[in-house]
């Protein structure tokens, strides 16, 4: 008996063959017969005759070609074809789709639909799988949430996060010891439900919760407390966030629901640095023993655990052991589709929440149904930087030519020209800060500046991920007019975390997300290993950055600490190390039976909140 994998791969390998051969046909030639010779058929499909005679019995079995061969050896044949490229494609994924096999509908979309005009009936059917639903399981009802998405995860460890829906979808499956209230500004209790601190501020003392779970099932302790901060010390710069534990000397396991640190000097973000997602506690002896694969299948005692993560589709479960509050959502799948179907324009009734940021104001299915839906637009806390590598022999490592690139971007102009969701010209990491140098436009003092420095044309490489592409292009245009070439190099999410990476980048033009513990989070980009903004300054600005840090870090006046980061930055901007671009906003459209919706820093809906009212 051939199993349902072997039937699903035999399937799209014959799709395969008819795709190729219907794509050496011109566009609407179905029913419509085609003279052709067997030979010329082989040619086109890389195989022997015999091959082509058993291919076409197996189209003409399947109902997707019709087949009439000429009498005698290179006698003229009859191809008709019964069904469209789309069509196939649609159908072949709706049929996927209704066996329950979401997987290979998803990768016959991405492998097939490649450059196909797929039918707009199919991407209303796709996009009908998204959103809210009850599914009846095992005698209980299951609310289930699902969300497109247009880029994947790059890893779910949360030693090596760094993009913001990595670290969204790490806060829901971990847990830190405390956690950090952004509306109070207060450290409230977690996975440690007490502590105390030395009059010194140098030695914590942390009291866990008895009977916290991970997902596999065993007790949390404070052996896994201890492992988990030991294990992103010994990884250093290795990890994103190594440098929060730079403070810690010593970890003491006290016994199984006690732990102390010790640290080497005064540090009064400590506890808000526990409270970051970087520092969520992972069981020792899973993580330790599969470490290779724990990114990509993690366990945590959050309140939702991994249940899938694959290549197209990431499932997150309810846990019905959690200590704190069980989220009301069951279960949330996140689907990812390719980039080209975001243009797409579908009905979007029954897709309970849609973020974006592309230029439509709302879902297609919303429009004329203001009582139903609700929209949320919100400023992105942080700001798109353009940083140069200081690192690396070029032009960009002469101060005229970057303080040249910064004179001939528009902010203004970039934004009236681009549109979408661009909001404001940035001159300081969020809309709500002064700016901390004021920009200008100046061409000819630009072209002043290159000439002075004797600047000879020498192409640049910027790089960038993709969805920073338009931007980019219009600073290169830009550039180009002051005699600059750049060319634009589009790496992978994950190729962007790599210091090797990094390090052969000229320039790199991103968006950074800002969180509410704004301090925090400036120090992080100036401190954490594979921030553009730290990785492109050279030793001697990385040694001034880290002697001026370790009194701001020693400081316990917020105020001072934000002055002392200010004045920072500033001499950063005055030798243009790196420049402030646009702040954008962006907008969440969700359906009225979606309650309890709360927008975080990082521009996502933490799911649980969230909650559904049954359709009527």
């Amino acid at each position: 008996m051939i199993s349902p994998f072997t039937e699903r791969t035999l399937k799209m390998q014959l799709l395969t063959h008819f795709l190729e051969l219907r794509a050496g046909f011109e566009h609407g030639v179905e029913h419509k017969p085609q003279p052709i010779t067997l030979e010329e058929l082989a040619e086109r499909l890389y195989c022997s005759t015999r091959n082509v005679k058993i291919l076409l019995k197996k189209m003409s079995d399947q109902n997707w070609i019709s087949w009439k061969p000429g009498r005698g050896r290179g006698n003229i044949s009859e191809l008709t074809f019964l069904v469209s490229s789309e069509d196939m494609i649609s159908n072949q994924a709706m049929a996927l789709a209704n066996r329950g096999d979401y997987l290979g509908t998803i990768e016959l979309i991405h492998q097939l639909g490649k450059g196909e005009a797929l039918q707009d009936s199919f991407i209303e059917w796709l996009f009908s799988f998204f959103g809210y639903r009850t599914v009846e399981h095992e005698e209980r009802f299951k609310d289930t949430l699902r969300v497109p998405v247009y880029k994947w995860l790059v890893t779910l460890d949360p030693a090596h996060t760094f993009f913001a829906f990595d670290f969204h979808l790490v806060s829901q499956i971990f847990d830190t010891l405390i956690r950090y209230n952004p509306q109070t500004r207060v450290i409230e209790p977690h996975l440690a439900h007490y502590w105390e601190i030395s009059e010194d501020g140098l030695y914590y003392t942390f009291y866990l919760r008895k009977g916290v779970l991970f997902h596999h099932g065993r007790e949390m302790t404070a052996y896994d407390v201890s492992y988990s901060l030991e294990r992103l010390k010994k990884l250093g710069q290795a990890a994103t966030q190594g440098w929060m534990t730079e403070s810690i000397e010593t970890i003491t396991v006290l016994n199984r629901s006690s732990i102390a640190i010790e640290l080497s000097q005064p540090n009064v973000l400590f506890l808000q640095q526990l409270a970051h997602t970087s520092m969520a506690i992972v069981p020792e002896e899973i993580c330790r023993d599969n470490e290779s694969i724990f990114g990509r299948m993690p366990i945590g005692t959050g309140p939702f655990r991994l249940e899938r993560n694959d290549d197209y589709i990431c499932k997150l479960r309810a846990f019905d052991s959690y200590f704190g509050v069980r989220p009301h959502m069951d279960l949330i799948e996140f689907w990812l589709l390719p980039s080209d179907l975001q243009e797409s324009t579908p009905s979007y009734d029954k897709i309970q929440v849609y973020r974006g940021q592309s230029n439509s104001s709302k879902p297609v299915g919303a429009i004329d149904k203001d009582s139903e839906w609700h929209q949320i637009e919100q400023t992105i806390m942080g700001c798109s930087l353009l940083t140069f590598n200081r690192n690396k022999r070029g032009p960009q490592y002469h101060p005229n030519f970057r303080k040249a690139v910064d004179l001939v971007i528009d902010r203004e102009r970039m934004i009236g020209e681009l549109g979408g969701f661009r909001e404001a010209p940035a001159s300081s990491f969020i809309p709500t800060m002064e700016p901390l140098v004021k920009s200008r436009t100046d061409f000819e003092e630009a072209k002043r500046l290159l000439n002075e420095m004797g600047y000879n044309g020498e192409t640049l490489h910027m790089y960038v991920y993709r969805n920073n592409n338009e931007d980019a292009m219009w600073i290169c245009r830009q550039c180009a007019q002051i005699g600059i070439p750049i060319e634009i190099t589009i790496r992978s999410e994950s190729d962007m975390t790599q210091m090797d990476t990094i390090d052969e980048a000229d320039l790199i033009f991103y968006h950074i997300c800002m969180e509410s513990n704004y301090d925090l989070h400036i120090i992080q980009t100036l401190k954490q290993s594979n921030s553009y903004v730290r990785a492109h300054l050279n030793e001697e600005r990385l040694a001034w950055v880290d002697s001026n840090m370790e009194g701001i870090l020693s400081n316990p006046s917020l105020d001072e600490r934000i002055c002392g980061l200010h004045q920072l930055i500033a001499e950063l901007q005055e030798e243009k190390s790196f420049l402030f671009v646009l702040h954008r906003s962006q907008q969440t459209t969700y359906h009225d039976s979606i309650k309890g919706v709360t927008i975080n820093d990082l521009g996502w809906i933490d799911f649980r909140e969230i909650w559904f009212t049954p359709s009527v």
